[in-house]
């Protein structure tokens, strides 16, 4: 089962996005998951426990300084996403028929740039990218409403809650290289989380598909009083998680 697990995160996660539907067509396609009910206690057991693979898409939401006349040249200032990945473990509690509570802790690795383009003499427009890495540290708390099963082995959710990410990466009380100017990150973040998921019941597991958009609450735009962060106003997270979940 490991074995195929990595399998299918490399073909999901490593080639075109669009590949996922053909997965989700192939497990569709699957007699067992409409025929006889696969796993019938499953839904019944109080905790039940898993691991995550998965993919993320970072950017963020940004509001740049409303005065940009002291910074001279600079005239555009814009975010630009980046993809990544995520592994993490699944506990899922029980609390009725058609509600559980989800705690995925997850090792997420981001990456996420600001593009600055300046306008100089003979209104030649340049950009510079300045590149920002993550490693987070994912904490959520998730509630899943779900549906009842659908062809006795499929069954539809939505989920939503909040999460708290703390970047083990980040370089907010560190001081700048000698000659260089680096666009900082707070550490913590709270994000809200909301999406949609299928369930398949296989025979001997349950394979899930999920997909869910976090939105960030908090400022993680840290001011240093130069070119690159004065032109900020706040910045706000924003991921894709597109998982694949075990259990």
């Amino acid at each position: 089962m490991i074995i195929a697990a990595f399998a299918i995160y490399y073909f999901v996660l490593m080639r075109k996005t669009s590949r996922i539907i053909l997965v989700v067509i192939a497990l569709c396609s699957m007699q067992d998951l409409f025929g006889q009910p696969n796993l019938p206690e499953y839904d019944y057991k109080r905790f039940r426990f898993g691991f995550m693979l998965g993919y993320n898409y970072a950017t963020f939401t940004s509001k740049p300084n409303a005065n940009l006349n002291p910074f001279d040249s600079l005239v555009i200032v814009e975010p630009t996403g980046k993809s990544g990945f995520d592994i993490g473990i699944v506990t899922n509690l029980r609390l009725g028929e058609y509600f559980d509570l989800r705690f995925i802790p997850a090792l997420s690795l981001m990456s996420r740039s600001m593009d600055y383009t300046t306008m100089y003499s003979g209104n030649k427009l340049t950009t510079r990218t300045h590149m920002i890495e993550s490693v987070n540290l994912d904490l959520p708390l998730l509630f899943k409403l779900k549906s009842s099963r659908v062809g006795n082995n499929v069954r539809f959710y939505a989920i939503s809650g909040v999460q708290y990410s703390l970047d083990m990466a980040s370089r907010s009380k560190k001081r700048n290289p000698p000659g260089e100017t680096v666009l900082k990150l707070k550490a913590s973040d709270i994000q809200f989380q909301a999406g949609v998921g299928i369930d398949f019941y296989l025979p001997y597991f349950k394979l899930t598909l999920e997909g869910k958009m976090g939105y960030g609450i908090t400022n993680l735009h840290k001011d240093e009083n130069n070119f690159i962060s004065s032109s900020i106003e706040s910045l706000r997270s924003k991921t894709f998680h597109f998982s694949i979940i075990f259990e």
